[in-house]
């Protein structure tokens, strides 16, 4: 039997936190005797990890000291784990030293793996990831252009297989909805956006953006928590416009988070950051709710062969102006309510086109023929 052994972040939540706990559940579901390396104690983990086994590096007291000799006190504590753990598969997400360093130095390698799931661009010399190219096997990639990214950036010769992350499988965990094609007629659609709200998703700005939107909106619904927060609730205030523009902060779980996602007639999430591929899309679309989006990092493969949504190229936005008119999401948020008005949107395809690609069977299946086969 395999034993797999895998590096990444789980504390907090977010896309990697989500795949890395339902890569665990297929594994288990297969009887692969699977660990974890995390960072802060196991008590301190969450149940839902309960099925795998943990080695944490770093102990309570040990959090707060940042010096060069306890770096490399971690960096040899995790050697050791990988050396008594013998993994035959040892899989590294993220782009932290701890996942990348230690298995350089053990005795007896495993198969190492790096799974590439932010954007694959590099952010300069001091990047982790200038190891994995050195050391590491295989690297795999969320999608296709974050494949290319990290070849051309890293000068990884050998082929990049495209593995995506694992999405929260909303088909097993909630009864998803049926979609019915639907035209919805212009000026009452409802739009929203489900994101963390930090500057380089850009929340704020849209709701900045309402003067432009508001003749064929009905409203636009901001759901998150984040920085960015007391700044939209305040300039919703300001503007008088809350009996339209609404934040609501910390969205839901499960069935409740199904059924606001499919009470919406699209999403929009206008991130021009240092983007993977966000899960929040693929919810989207397994709800058959269509999305207006920039294609930074690996968004623009939802595009293909998907025309029912809008995956518009990146601009630099920080050159900006707040209420542009002119701006490319903006018209692009246009075009897709004049689509849904016009009955070219087709709800039911979306859907499918999720359950097609990224189903938690089809994902399962893809990583276990990967690690396994």
């Amino acid at each position: 039997m395999k034993k797999i052994l895998i590096s990444g972040i789980l504390a907090g939540e977010g896309g990697i936190q989500t795949h890395l706990n339902w890569l665990a559940n297929a594994l288990e579901e297969e009887k692969i005797d699977t660990a974890f390396i995390v960072k802060k104690p196991i008590e301190e983990r969450s149940r839902q990890y309960a099925f795998v086994k943990f080695f944490s590096f770093e102990s309570s007291d040990e959090q707060q000291n940042k010096s060069i000799i306890s770096f490399f006190q971690k960096i040899n504590k995790i050697k050791t784990i990988i050396e008594e753990f013998a993994p035959d598969v040892y899989i590294a997400v993220g782009t932290g030293f701890y996942s990348v360093i230690p298995v350089c130095l053990v005795r007896h390698k495993p198969r190492t793996i790096f799974h590439e799931v932010m954007s694959g661009l590099k952010s300069g010399w001091k990047d982790p990831r200038w190891i994995v190219r050195w050391y590491f096997d295989e690297v795999a990639a969320h999608t296709p252009t974050v494949a290319a990214n990290f070849a051309n950036c890293f000068g990884w010769k050998k082929e990049i297989p495209v593995l995506s992350a694992i999405p929260v499988p909303l088909e097993i965990v909630t009864s998803l909805p049926q979609p019915v094609y639907k035209k919805v007629p212009l000026g009452q659609a409802k739009a929203a956006l489900f994101s963390r709200l930090v500057p380089h998703k850009r929340a704020f700005w849209l709701v900045q953006q309402w003067e432009s939107l508001k003749d064929v909106l009905s409203e636009l619904h901001i759901h998150g928590g984040g920085p960015e927060e007391p700044l939209i609730r305040e300039y919703i205030e300001a503007q008088g416009i809350g009996d339209r523009v609404k934040c609501f902060g910390r969205y839901p779980e499960g069935q409740a988070y199904v059924d606001l996602i499919s009470s919406y007639d699209l999403t929009l999430l206008p991130t021009l950051g240092d983007e993977g591929a966000p899960l929040v899309l693929l919810e989207s679309l397994a709800c058959g709710v269509p999305f207006v989006t920039y294609g930074v990092g690996g968004i623009a493969d939802y595009g293909v062969g998907n025309p029912n949504v809008i995956i518009v190229p990146p601009e630099p936005w920080q050159n900006e102006q707040a209420n542009s008119t002119n701006n490319s999401f903006i018209n692009a948020v246009r075009k897709m309510l004049f689509q849904l008005a016009e009955g070219e949107i087709n709800q039911v395809e979306l859907q499918k086109y999720y359950l097609d690609r990224y189903s938690y069977s089809v994902l399962k299946k893809a990583w276990l023929s990967y690690l396994c086969g």
